[in-house]
């Protein structure tokens, strides 16, 4: 399973992929404590990072890089409209 890293001083965030379950989890050890998360802003509330700090920037942005931007709007095309009936 693929994971990535966030650290900064006693701040440690693995993101995991898994198989099975919620897609993403966020292990967190922040000083002496450490949790499981699947929502990333719970994951702040608990980190309690103040943002327009250089590390409470970079958490920021480390997970607003995994949203996943909306695909756009395709129109639906119907199964069968290139195909021929052959008898």
């Amino acid at each position: 399973m693929k994971s990535e890293r966030f650290t900064a001083g006693e701040l440690w965030i693995e993101r995991t992929k898994q198989r099975e379950g919620p897609p993403y989890v966020y292990t967190c050890l922040s000083g002496k404590k450490s949790r499981l998360f699947t929502d990333p802003k719970a994951l702040l509330k608990f980190v309690k990072w103040p943002p327009k700090t250089p590390t409470g920037d970079a958490l920021r942005e480390w997970l607003a890089s995994f949203e996943q931007k909306p695909l756009p709007d395709v129109p639906e095309t119907d199964p069968t409209a290139n195909t021929k009936m052959v008898t």
